[in-house]
């Protein structure tokens, strides 16, 4: 989707930001750039919209050399969320997320629609929140806003500089799980600059580690937690996360009350409770708590108009699991030879016990620092 052919980044003053880096962000992958202050990360990003042009080098986008593409089309084109969200303080937040769609001639009833509905995505009501200004919310609420400003326009890549680091913990770690549960939704191209290791083993699919100006390793955070490439690398991620971590049990990392449904109620109801919790699956069920499979959002989606059906229909009930008292690296071994976000925890009577997630997963190894 995004490549970067030993491309090199040299001022006027003769410093030197980029030494010929080389790197392919596939399609609806998140990566996070992170290093020390100078390393070239937000030099890197800003080189994507034109923000900044490479000395030397090349840089395509689907195949094609964003040098011979106008710049003002190319960022109408990409999503751009920075620190300090830039709304317009005099316009409402309806009138600031349909900027771009306006500019790109997007008709007005097809924008709206589009706004409500990324609205409801990160748990703003628009028929509470549309018609406000920036000045009536929270600063998690206009950073929400300016998340969702960069998706308006349906753009294939979001570049989002720091974007959370000027809001306290609370908000910052809402909206983390906020960003993970979207991008499970809308799977756009997302390329996430941070200085903190913490958020990049949080929400990255992959983390692209950097140090004066070069790519220093590339790689899912968990190869780069079990194998660092040298020793920069060991000390920026925290050397002992791993170690610590592995004398864990999923119990020690699983959400013990993850959202359930009875086998025996209906699609509405199951479509309520996704929207409830912001969910794209549901865990289904006994009455005793026994579990017996799984309901997505697009199962739903695919049924939803035959109001005969319940949930035990529509269910895959053929789920992996693995059973309380396992380790935790058995655990992130499962989840990755199946592909999967989360992972039901089970006694060997079948009761449900819990849910282990990547998000789960990461905040207990969080913990161990």
């Amino acid at each position: 989707m995004i490549q970067f052919k030993n491309v090199t980044k040299r001022y006027n003053d003769g410093m030197t930001a980029l030494k010929g880096i080389d790197l392919e962000i596939k399609e609806g992958e998140l990566i996070t750039l992170i290093g020390p202050s100078g390393c070239g990360k937000t030099t890197t990003m800003k080189m994507i919209n034109r923000l900044v042009e490479p000395s030397s080098g090349q840089i395509l986008i689907g195949g094609k050399d964003i040098s011979l593409i106008n710049p003002v089309e190319l960022r109408r084109n990409i999503g751009y969320v920075i620190q300090h969200i830039g709304l317009f303080p005099h316009m409402t937040i309806k009138e600031n997320v349909a900027i771009v769609p306006k500019l790109k001639g997007i008709a007005k009833d097809t924008y709206e629609k589009r706004i409500d509905e990324l609205m409801e995505m990160v748990g703003l009501d628009p028929s509470e929140y549309r018609d406000r200004y920036p000045s009536e919310l929270s600063g998690g609420q206009q950073q929400r806003i300016g998340v969702i400003r960069a998706l308006a326009a349906e753009p294939s890549i979001i570049l989002m500089d720091e974007p959370f680091s000027a809001l306290d913990p609370i908000s910052r770690e809402q909206l983390q799980d906020d960003l993970i549960q979207l991008q499970e939704e809308v799977k756009k191209t997302i390329v996430f600059v941070s200085h903190d290791m913490d958020e990049a083993l949080k929400i990255a699919d992959r983390i692209v580690l950097m140090q004066g100006g070069e790519i220093v390793q590339a790689d899912t955070p968990d190869r780069i937690l079990r194998r660092p490439k040298n020793d920069f690398v060991r000390t920026f991620i925290g050397g002992n996360r791993l170690n610590e971590s592995e004398q864990l049990t999923v119990e020690d990392v699983m959400v013990s009350n993850p959202v359930t449904v009875s086998l025996t109620r209906g699609l509405a109801h199951g479509a309520k409770l996704m929207k409830q919790y912001r969910v794209t699956s549901l865990l289904v069920t006994d009455k005793h708590r026994h579990l017996k499979g799984i309901v997505t959002k697009e199962m739903l989606e695919e049924q939803y108009r035959n109001e005969d059906l319940t949930l035990q229909d529509i269910m895959k009930s053929d789920v992996p699991t693995i059973l309380v008292g396992t380790g935790v690296a058995d655990a992130v071994e499962l989840m990755r030879e199946h592909g999967l976000y989360s992972l039901p925890v089970v006694h060997p009577s079948g009761l449900l016990a819990g849910l282990v997630t990547n998000s789960s997963l990461i905040d207990a190894l969080l913990k161990q620092i």
